[in-house]
């Protein structure tokens, strides 16, 4: 038995060693600009022992079928070669869609691995599978030497250590009793791609968020707020540290802050301060292990996850989050291909909001005053499945329902013209899910104030970055910081607030944390980028730009030398390029879908450029043309 094990664990690790290591270090290249090198050599070392250990689990499954089997009647040795054999040509395809899968979109990839399926039926068909087994079989027999060197994984592995935190339990229910003379608690509530251009509480035609609406009688509503960023990981750093990106130096999707800023973010300030400090984070991208902040949160609950992606769930408590990452993006695989299969799952959304809240309520309830508690609520970002009883609202029939009609039927993110009626189709799916998500917050709002746990709470409720419907480009990260990917929402509730105020000077998330310690009356630290919005706001403090960052291209190790810088003022959108210096203007009052460039106007693009050097100028890699005043 250990002979046929060994047959065909060799028939899986030897590919693996041989063409899938390479392949996923040609993939960990980008790492370089967020990572170490020894975080990047354990990284794959980590993920590539993984995989080996997975396939040796594997082969034990197989090699007690083949057992049975041979108990049953007798098969020869032949049989076990024609598994492995079988086995070695199904990694080697598995190789191959994973060397071809960074095409474009789901549709280029679907094409590309079905004609790579075609051909190898075609090649058995021609061959005949025994010979073809054989053949595999003999190659991978006489390439087994490089299994020798597994152990030396284990190198960086040890250099760079593991680091493991595991998911925290729920506390206990405990009696509450409201004290109005303890510090305030805090309750920050950010979504997922939740752009302010789809809420009716600023304006849009449908009414998606009505408790939005309720909970904006009782807060300061700014309307004029943008993220720093617009996709999750710099937004999410930057909400909890009150910094930009070019400070806090989380560049890319899964980026994190370095070991030297770990301790400049309002959990940790307010941990220091006798709070207990909380994060219930559904996007692992914003994961407070993912951004290597997890010590600044005396508990992180496990999050509430479809059960497609436990795995990836489960492995967050490792302090690589890319391993994480890479177990979310195989089950998504296997999802959009065989999660039509299972009619539960294909009608299932990735996060259920009112699973997040519930967790949220049952951590309240045992934990006493006073407590920080940031819940991310993946929703509203794509797929845009939501539950039934939304699913109709805004768009009758079965248009982009399931998870295999989005994967399958999604335009590219760049798209033609031709393809708006489809785009409009999903905004509206969207949409559906925005409600959902503000139905699930109200029904949380409505239990804290029932309990008369908001008396002494500040409630915040955000989003990390938007969405965009328009202008050639669907959903988030682009180089070109639509306004509709970078305009979202701000509500700031404080302790007995009766009534709403709106605000229009101009904010962005380095802003929320400041304001969150002014409204503790907490003084802002030195390291902080944002002030405080509801004090500028009275004090009359004289009104500056919000900005936005795109800066995936560059590396955190230095400055950046190639991204955009985008400047909110008033009505005025400016995106400003560098190294090249180009720049668009738009008026977003007159034109929010951002349709016609309005030009270098006089009086109001350079100010706004003037304005992007004074702050960053002298933190980018462009030099004085470019960049100098």
């Amino acid at each position: 038995m250990v002979r046929r094990w060994w047959l065909l664990f060799r028939s899986l690790a030897v590919i693996t060693v041989l063409f899938l290591a390479p392949i996923l270090a040609i993939r960990k290249i980008p790492l370089r600009y967020f990572l170490s090198t020894s975080d990047v050599l354990a990284q794959l070392a980590l993920e590539i022992s993984a995989i080996l250990l997975l396939e040796a689990l594997a082969a034990a499954f197989f090699t007690l079928m083949l057992s049975a089997a041979h108990a049953l009647e007798p098969l020869g040795v032949e049989a076990d070669d024609a598994w492995a054999g079988f086995l070695a040509l199904a990694s080697a395809i598995i190789c191959l869609l994973v060397l071809i899968s960074p095409f474009g979109d789901s549709i280029v990839n679907a094409s590309v691995s079905a004609a790579v399926i075609v051909a190898v039926i075609g090649v058995l068909a021609f061959s005949g599978w025994r010979p073809t087994f054989a053949l595999f079989n003999r190659l991978n027999q006489s390439a087994q030497m490089v299994l020798a060197a597994c152990p030396l994984l284990l190198i960086p592995i040890l250099v760079e250590g593991l680091g493991w935190r595991s998911f925290d339990p729920i506390p206990v229910p405990r009696q509450f009793t409201p004290s109005p003379t303890a510090a305030p608690n805090v309750v920050l509530i950010s979504f997922d791609a939740m752009s302010a251009q789809d809420m009716s509480l600023y304006g849009y035609q449908l009414p998606t968020t009505p408790q939005f609406d309720r909970l904006a009688q009782r807060s300061y509503k700014f309307v004029n707020f943008y993220s720093t960023s617009d996709f999750t990981s710099p937004a999410a750093a930057s909400l909890l540290t009150g910094q930009y990106p070019l400070t806090h130096r989380v560049f890319q999707l899964y980026g994190h802050i370095p070991n030297r800023l770990r301790d400049h973010n309002l959990a940790w300030i307010l941990r220091q301060r006798g709070y207990t400090t909380a994060a219930i984070v559904t996007n692992p991208a914003a994961n407070p292990m993912v951004l290597r902040v997890g010590d600044s949160f005396s508990m992180l609950p496990r999050p509430p996850v479809f059960s497609w992606f436990l795995p990836g769930n489960f492995l967050l408590q490792l302090r690589y989050g890319a391993l994480s990452e890479i177990a979310d993006s195989f089950m998504a695989i296997a999802l959009r291909n065989f999660g039509c299969l299972f009619d539960r799952f294909n009608r299932a959304s990735w996060v259920d909001p009112n699973a997040v809240f519930a967790e949220a309520r049952e951590f309240i309830r045992g934990t006493p005053a006073p407590y920080f508690l940031w819940i991310h609520v993946y929703p509203p970002h794509a797929p845009y499945v939501t539950d039934a009883s939304f699913q109709g609202r805004f768009l009758a029939g079965s248009d982009f329902t399931t998870q295999a009609q989005f994967f399958w039927q999604s335009p590219p993110q760049a798209y033609p013209p031709e393809m708006q009626p489809k785009v409009d189709l999903l905004r509206l799916r969207y949409d559906e899910s925005v409600a959902e998500c503000d139905s699930a917050m109200g029904d949380f709002l409505d239990w804290m104030a029932a309990s008369h746990r908001d008396s002494n709470t500040v409630i915040v409720a955000t989003a990390d970055h938007g969405e965009s419907f328009s202008d050639g480009y669907w959903t988030h990260d682009s180089e070109d910081l639509h306004y509709a990917e970078t305009h979202i929402p701000l509500l700031i509730s404080l302790p007995g607030q009766r009534r709403g105020y709106t605000e229009t000077e101009d904010g962005d998330l380095s802003d929320v944390a400041p304001s969150i310690l002014a409204a503790l009356a907490i003084g802002k630290p030195s390291w902080m980028d944002g002030h405080d919005l509801i004090g500028a706001a009275n004090a009359g403090a004289p009104p500056e730009p919000a900005f936005s960052m795109y800066l995936a291209k560059s590396s955190a190790f230095s400055r950046p030398a190639i991204g955009a810088i985008a400047a909110n003022s008033g009505p005025y959108h400016l995106v400003w390029y560098f190294p090249s210096g180009r720049m668009t203007l738009f008026d977003i009052a007159r034109d929010p879908d951002e349709t016609s460039y309005l030009g270098s106007t006089p009086g109001v693009a350079m100010p706004l450029v003037m304005e992007i050097k004074r702050h960053f100028g002298n933190a980018l890699d462009c030099g004085p043309p470019v960049c100098g005043p």
